[in-house]
């Protein structure tokens, strides 16, 4: 299915050097323009929307996407002299300058040997972990580098996260988009190169790889976007480095394969990943810690003796302190902290085996 239909603007809602949030007469009443590829609109404009997943009631914000300005001029960019094409072959593929090509000026650095030795490397499956971890490292010690890679199996351009937009004006985080994901302070073809550059070049103290907003998950054992954190995790063993998990968990989230240590997590880590990893399980009420052990004790292992961790102690002061220092509110399925305090403490409790 696709859907599409030209509406006008109302008037602007946000505007900075990547976005702008527009009020409009389209489906959604809302839309998001990308300036990578479209002019700025103004109140008034006709603009062309692309109002598929509203259509489809999908999650995706609440917002359609403009395609084109129509009173504009076609866009003309040229802010590089890249020539890796990202999006490749849809109607906004777009070149950019990657880190590992020629005209690169890091471009020798990929040259050199590379062996993480050890190095944590924390993976999130949830794009919402992200703000948490970087803030509770910042907690544990302040000025620490942190570098997020984001891959292309949800959202593709990573400017439309609102926190990611708000971490980019942070010095000491940075992001690197990989294979057709998008819009990173950094871009890189593959993950082994967006690591290498992360810890030879940018010094990174915390690495963590993740996924832009609107993963994809359908219900079925096999069928969703975080089973590319196998990936993630194999391939960094093959560096030799330590895959640290952040578990999904949640005592809110009434789905059932979501309940306690979500099936996204369990079937990703103990059926596809064969790199020996950490997966730190928070310090939990007795009842709640059980219910972990007994899905654990259920699940069919590779033969691959992952390390799994319960903390002996909690982390919600450093959680509350991490919220304290983000200027816009962190939530995980629209539930904040107090709503679902197991999925915060998920996060921290593996910062900190990175961090300390």
């Amino acid at each position: 299915m696709y859907h599409e239909r030209i509406a006008s603007v109302v008037s602007v809602l946000h505007d900075d050097e990547t976005i702008q949030l527009l009020e409009t007469t389209s489906m959604a009443k809302k839309a998001i323009l990308y300036k990578a590829f479209t002019h700025s609109a103004k109140p008034g404009d006709e603009i062309l929307v692309n109002e598929t997943a509203t259509v489809l009631a999908l999650g995706t914000g609440g917002m359609d996407i403009v395609k084109a300005v129509l009173s504009e001029k076609p866009v003309q960019l040229k802010n590089h002299n890249g020539h890796i094409m990202k999006a490749r072959y849809t109607p906004i593929q777009h070149s950019i300058l990657s880190v590992e090509e020629e005209k690169s000026p890091y471009h020798d650095l990929f040259s050199e040997p590379f062996h993480l030795h050890g190095q944590p490397v924390l993976l999130g499956e949830l794009h919402s972990m992200v703000p948490l971890a970087y803030y509770v490292s910042q907690v544990l010690q302040s000025n620490q580098t942190f570098v997020a890679i984001f891959d292309d199996k949800a959202s593709l351009p990573l400017t439309l996260s609102n926190q990611l937009r708000e971490l980019s004006k942070q010095s000491s985080f940075h992001s690197i988009t990989i294979g057709q994901a998008f819009g990173g302070e950094y871009e890189a073809v593959s993950l082994p190169t967006a690591l290498q550059f992360a810890v030879s070049k940018l010094k990174a103290d915390v690495v963590m790889v993740s996924l832009g907003p609107g993963v994809v998950g359908t219900g079925t054992k096999f069928g969703f976007s975080g089973l590319c954190m196998a990936d993630w995790a194999n391939t960094i063993g093959a560096l030799g480095g330590t895959p640290v998990w952040i578990p999904r968990l949640s005592f809110q989230d009434q789905r059932e394969r979501h309940y306690g240590l979500s099936h996204h997590t369990r079937t990703a880590l103990f059926t596809f990943t064969y790199a020996k990893s950490l997966l730190p399980i928070p310090h939990l009420a007795e009842e709640g810690r059980q219910f972990i052990q007994e899905q654990l004790a259920s699940e069919r292992k590779l033969p691959v003796n992952h390390d799994v961790v319960f903390a002996d102690q909690s982390r919600e002061d450093l959680v509350e302190a991490a919220l304290r220092l983000s200027r816009s509110e962190i939530k995980t399925m629209g539930r904040a902290f107090s709503e679902d305090t197991a999925f915060f403490l998920a996060v921290a409790e593996a910062v900190t085996r990175v961090v300390c």
